[in-house]
């Protein structure tokens, strides 16, 4: 009986853990180059795999039969980044840009560097290229980008030219989704940053969010039915170690 009212318990904590993630998710739908947060799944077979002893003991060795274990109930492996690509809109902004692959390199006023797919530059008192939060954009040198007055180009590959002057190259890095930490809403960070190579970049676009919305509400809505079922099974339970004791101080 505690064993079950541990494993509902359990249950309904993973199933907080989950909506938490999906509320993160839905309230970003429309931040853009954010990534959605996916819960890691396994396979019931994998489980059971991960279970057995590959090689069998020797029957020498077996001082008695295993029925089974009793489970610790229920638990969130891990989350995880979904790193496909949002829908890629036009704005015809041309401060808006948006990447086929990589992260565009930031640098927040305190020296530290973040990575993004959010796009939405601008320009600051001094002329310097900027995020939507104010961080400073990176050229593929790690540099400041200093925009000149007046109108700019973009070229396919990340060239900002005034004129027939090229001022910086956007930097663009590539990276292993096992190497990129979250940093809040569409930022992420490394330690081990690579230059992509192949890039396009587009001026006057921006990458939407990946979250699909009418996929998160549904997922959200069934998280909320398991832990309101969970809820009650621990309630009943409750009731029923309750009378237990009642009859027990009879």
């Amino acid at each position: 009986m505690i064993k079950g009212l541990y494993s509902a318990f359990t249950a309904m904590e993973a199933a907080w853990q989950y909506q938490d993630v999906l509320a993160n998710n839905i309230a970003n739908a429309n931040t853009a180059g954010f990534k959605r947060e996916v819960g890691a799944q396994e396979s019931f077979d994998d489980v059971l795999l991960s279970q057995r002893s590959p090689i069998p003991a020797p029957i020498a060795t077996r001082i008695e039969a295993v029925v089974g274990q009793i489970g610790t109930g229920s638990f969130i492996a891990e989350f995880v980044t979904d790193y496909s690509s949002g829908n890629i809109d036009v704005t015809g902004q041309p401060l808006d840009f948006a990447i086929e692959e990589g992260f565009f390199g930031i640098e927040d006023p305190n020296g530290e560097i973040f990575y993004t797919r959010d796009g939405r530059f601008g320009r600051d008192a001094n002329g310097d290229l900027v995020t939507s939060h104010g961080n400073f954009v990176l050229a593929d040198d790690g540099s400041h980008i200093n925009l000149p007055p007046g109108e700019l180009a973009v070229d396919p590959d990340g060239t900002i030219m005034a004129g027939e002057t090229a001022i910086a190259r956007l930097g663009v890095w590539d990276f292993s989704p096992v190497d990129l930490v979250r940093s809040g809403e569409s930022y992420f960070q490394s330690e081990s940053p690579a230059t992509a190579l192949e890039t396009t970049v587009r001026q006057g676009f921006l990458e939407a969010s990946n979250t699909n919305l009418v996929e998160e509400l549904t997922t959200l809505l069934a998280v909320q039915r398991t832990y309101q079922a969970n809820q009650t099974v621990l309630s009943q339970m409750d009731e029923t170690l309750d009378q237990a004791n009642q009859l027990g101080n009879v």
